[in-house]
């Protein structure tokens, strides 16, 4: 079983009704209603956790290209993997739009406006959302995906 780690794993997530990886985008499975269960179940204990002395927030999924670029040193590690959007219908963009890589990216421009001081600290706010990276490696259900679902 465990030289073939990969059979082995994605098997048991078809068979047990966890996900179906059969979506037509390689690294994108579908959480099956069971699956989808032990998600939320372990998504409420997270968040019951957090919110007792935290603040749940949310942040837009879409990073412009100058924000991105300014993390440069956090975002090379998987620079090739981001997703880029190019239009809006038919209009291309003035700027290349990143669908959210990583939250850091999104997060830190809103954070310099709100801290001016020190008694503005602590923040104590999270977020939970999906990220998605162009994943061109061997792909595995729950571990190397296109979109890291929450």
């Amino acid at each position: 079983m465990v030289e073939n780690f990969d059979e082995w794993f994605h098997d048991i997530l078809e068979q047990a009704d966890i996900t179906d990886s059969r979506y037509p985008i390689k690294g994108m499975a579908v959480w099956r209603p069971y699956g989808f269960q032990i998600r939320k179940h372990s998504m409420n204990i997270i968040k019951n956790l957090l919110d007792k002395d935290h603040d749940e927030v949310l942040f837009p999924m879409l990073v412009p290209e100058s924000e991105l670029a300014k993390e440069g040193i956090h975002v090379k590690g998987f620079e090739d993997e981001v997703y880029w959007v190019t239009k809006g219908g038919q209009r291309e963009l003035n700027e290349q739009l990143a669908l959210r890589p990583t939250s850091e990216t999104a997060i830190y421009p809103m954070y310099s406006l709100w801290i001016r001081t020190h008694i503005d600290l602590p923040i104590k706010m999270y977020q939970i959302v999906n990220t998605f990276r162009y994943e061109t490696k061997h792909t595995r259900p729950l571990i190397r995906v296109r979109e890291i679902t929450t």
